[in-house]
């Protein structure tokens, strides 16, 4: 029985493996009865020993999530308080930045207010303002969609 890839040993056949160990069979016999590398065999008896069970351990890789039960609760009050905060507003309150204000609140599923600097700076960029100043007065105007000549 060869082992591909990084799946976990099944639980019946670690359960298989600590009877073989508790009949006194040495590590290498039990690896070669089962297919597997010594290491791994040897390590289901010793995460047994520190775990207690024979379940295979989760993966707990990655980083944490700085978004805790507390911190959950007092951004959860803070919009309870003031629903029309803005992510500055609640990054000072909080001492996060508003990007991750942005992402607590994306995943607890409330939406970011719009900063009115910020979209004016849009519509400038657009070249709203720009057609704005730039018609002219008594000339030719924009001719309506469709008509040609």
């Amino acid at each position: 029985m060869a082992r591909l890839g990084m799946k976990a040993i099944p639980v019946a056949v670690r359960e298989r493996i600590l009877t073989l160990y508790e009949q006194g069979k040495s590590t290498e016999a039990i690896a070669a009865s089962f297919g597997y590398c010594v290491a791994a065999v040897r390590r289901v008896r010793q995460q047994f020993k520190a775990r207690g069970t024979l379940e295979p351990q989760t993966h707990r890789c990655g980083r944490k999530t700085l978004l805790t039960e507390s911190r959950k609760a007092r951004l959860l009050g803070l919009l309870a308080r003031q629903p029309d905060a803005t992510l500055a507003e609640l990054g000072a309150q909080l001492a996060r930045p508003t990007s991750t204000i942005d992402l607590w609140l994306n995943r607890l599923g409330w939406s970011c207010k719009k900063n009115a600097a910020r979209r004016r700076a849009v519509a400038t960029r657009r070249g709203g303002a720009k057609k704005a100043m730039a018609a002219p007065a008594g000339g030719r105007g924009r001719r309506p969609a469709g008509v040609r000549g």
